[in-house]
């Protein structure tokens, strides 16, 4: 494993704990690098009303908005849950994901235990819906 993802592991770890999931206990955790070697970081928040809870992945790739950067200076994006096995985004992060990351962008997700596994955001959502089927 690089050097970076050993210390991207390391610290999606240590962010994981900031999870709120009071009802699930499911926790997880997502950092996006962006250009420049700076990371964004985003953990899930419940809520007694489900839907009105949000993803870590949704949490990040919000503030990497809100900070001004756009899909093409998105690097990666790292994740890890409290699965034994490795945690992949849901429907609906993967359909936010594919609006708002390049295709080609690699997604690193974690198991607890370090073992890591690369795909692409194109991976996550093969027929995606797309601003283009609006029309």
């Amino acid at each position: 494993m690089a050097i970076i993802e050993n210390e991207i592991f390391k610290r999606l770890k240590k962010l994981k704990q900031n999870s709120y999931a009071p009802y699930s206990k499911f926790q997880v955790a997502a950092i996006v690098e962006v250009e420049g070697n700076k990371l964004i970081y985003g953990v899930n928040v419940e809520n007694a009303s489900y839907p009105v809870g949000i993803c870590a992945e949704r949490t990040a790739l919000s503030q990497v908005y809100s900070q001004g950067y756009k899909k093409n200076k998105i690097v990666r994006m790292y994740l890890i849950g409290s699965s034994i096995d490795f945690t992949f985004p849901c429907g609906m992060c993967r359909q936010f994901i594919n609006e708002t990351m390049n295709p080609e962008i690699q997604i690193i997700l974690f198991k607890d235990n370090g073992d890591y596994k690369e795909i692409k955001v194109s991976d996550l959502l093969p027929w995606a819906f797309k601003g283009e089927d609006l029309i």
